[in-house]
């Protein structure tokens, strides 16, 4: 979850804001120096470029001094000029003017990143300021400001009671976000009772992570009397809202049976959402959905890659269970098999597990007989009996229609055959392989085999990307898409960060580092 001193930055727009309407107070000036030291001399500084000036000069067309004329476009920019050298009170004025919308559209989040600049620079009078228009008035905006400067320690000394207090002040006076953030203050200092009710009241404006942790508690009777159907009601509507916990929660609820009847097809479909989310233990239960066959067909590609995720972090001791309890099963002899494939090279090894895998009716064992068969670097290759094998198992597998592919593809044991390798690489992309998803929309960015059509590309890249298969060049054309802004895509109001991210994406090699562990 974000971090939640942003809330500073989400000040909903048009409310009301107390604060002075004249500069920072103390504005330092140039010292006299007798009776040159004139408006007419001080202008004069300001022009040749001196910041103490400038920012002087900004202050008499703020406030139309010295027969100036009120001017809040130029006295902004004369600040600007006077801020661009680092001086603290110019800093301020300006952070003032995005504050009220004087000689600018209104832009808190501007107006916070400026103050606190200012006050980085040594602007001292604005806490104590604001601490006084937060006395007089209860200013929402001002709270704000100095919840965040004690909470980071800007100009002060870190004070998280403080913080604290001015957050509640946000609170009382109905901000949303400072409501959530003061309930979830609450809650972290184990102070749940109060925590509830500041969720409540937050919920009932419709805020996603309020109906969360409110049916959440609920659900659980922490801090409140345990009503597990009410909780289910409120985790599903903010599930429905594609809020991450709240998906992993419900799924977790239907898989158990708590507070409902069990559902492993509900249970796959909530935690499904949430590990295409990254969250850790919705990537571990969905491992073992496919694992066990709970909620969708049993399935050890899916199982093991999503396995892998979580493998070398969250889960190692679960992994550790699996395979003591597993001990010879079907599933250890599996990941014994990709073992001896991937990391030793050893195909005849694998064969031999494979084999004890397709023994005990798991088609994954016949699959990865006939990927070994296949191997150029196998001494014992068999083409013609590895497209046999395959070509019977994809009748019924996503898996065997995918490795299939690359020999229709390549022309490798059969006759290269374009129309018959997308017609296989559809029917894997469309099961959910995500190898499969990169390469088919690799061809739709280029028109290759199939008509061009650079949205359903950037739809098939999102699906991979939701795995956590996104491969190198599929993210570098991920990046294209966002670049050319096409509309499907989420996200494009932050398109630079997303292409920044894409561009430098490596392989996933989780599957490789937890075979690698398997010895130990």
């Amino acid at each position: 979850m974000k971090k939640l001193n942003i809330i500073l930055l989400m000040l909903i727009a048009g409310v009301t804001i107390a604060c002075a309407s004249q500069p920072v107070k103390k504005v330092k000036q140039q010292p006299a120096d007798n009776a040159t030291d004139s408006i007419a001399a001080i202008k004069e500084r300001a022009e040749k470029g001196d910041a103490v000036a400038q920012n002087t000069v900004g202050t008499w067309y703020y406030s139309g001094k010295h027969d100036m004329k009120q001017d809040y476009d130029k006295a902004l920019q004369m600040w600007a000029r006077s801020a661009k050298q680092g001086n603290a009170d110019a800093i301020g004025n300006m952070a003032m003017c995005y504050q009220l919308g004087r000689g600018t559209d209104r832009d808190s989040a501007m107006a916070v990143t400026l103050y606190e600049k200012a006050i980085q620079k040594g602007n001292a009078s604005i806490i104590p300021q604001h601490e006084q228009i937060v006395k007089n008035t209860g200013s929402l905006f001002s709270a704000l400001l100095l919840r965040e400067c004690y909470q980071k320690g800007i100009g002060v000394k870190r004070d998280m009671q403080k913080a604290s207090d001015y957050l509640k002040i946000a609170a009382e006076q109905g901000h949303t976000d400072s409501e959530y953030a003061y309930a979830l203050s609450l809650l972290n200092n184990n102070q749940a009772d109060k925590a509830v009710e500041w969720f409540k009241r937050c919920a009932k404006t419709g805020h996603t992570g309020a109906t969360y942790y409110y049916g959440n508690l609920m659900h659980k009777g922490i801090g409140i009397t345990q009503d597990k159907e009410k909780g289910i009601l409120l985790l599903r509507a903010a599930a429905d809202k594609q809020f991450t916990m709240a998906e992993y929660q419900l799924g977790k609820i239907y898989y158990e049976g708590d507070g409902a009847d069990k559902d492993f097809d509900k249970a796959f479909t909530y935690l499904k959402r949430a590990a295409e989310k990254n969250n850790a233990s919705a990537e571990w239960m969905i491992s073992q959905c496919y694992l066990k066959g709970e909620g969708t067909p049993q399935d050890y590609y899916f199982a093991t890659q999503w396995m892998a995720e979580v493998a070398m972090t969250t889960h190692k001791k679960e992994i550790a269970q699996l395979l003591i309890d597993d001990n010879e099963g079907a599933f250890s002899q599996y990941l014994m098999g990709l073992r001896k494939y991937y990391i030793e090279k050893d195909y005849a090894s694998a064969i031999d597990y494979f084999k004890k895998v397709e023994k005990a009716k798991h088609a994954e064992g016949t699959i990865m007989q006939a990927v070994c068969l296949a191997n150029k670097d196998y001494e014992k290759r068999n083409l013609k009996k590895a497209v046999k094998m395959l070509t019977k198992q994809s009748q019924t597998s996503a898996l065997a229609s995918y490795y299939l592919f690359s020999l229709y593809e390549t022309g490798t044991g059969v006759g290269k055959d374009d129309s018959k390798a997308v017609e296989l690489l559809e029917k894997a992309s469309d099961a959910g392989i995500a190898y499969a998803q990169c390469k088919l929309a690799d061809r739709y960015m280029t028109g290759n085999g199939v008509t061009q059509d650079i949205t359903k590309a950037a739809r098939l890249y999102l699906m991979a990307e939701a795995q956590k298969h996104l491969t190198p060049q599929s993210a570098k054309n991920l990046a294209e898409c966002y670049k050319k802004k096409v509309a499907a895509l989420p996200d494009l109001s932050d398109a630079e960060a997303r292409i920044a991210k894409l561009e430098k994406q490596g392989n996933n090699n989780n599957l490789i580092n937890m075979l690698r562990a398997l010895e130990k």
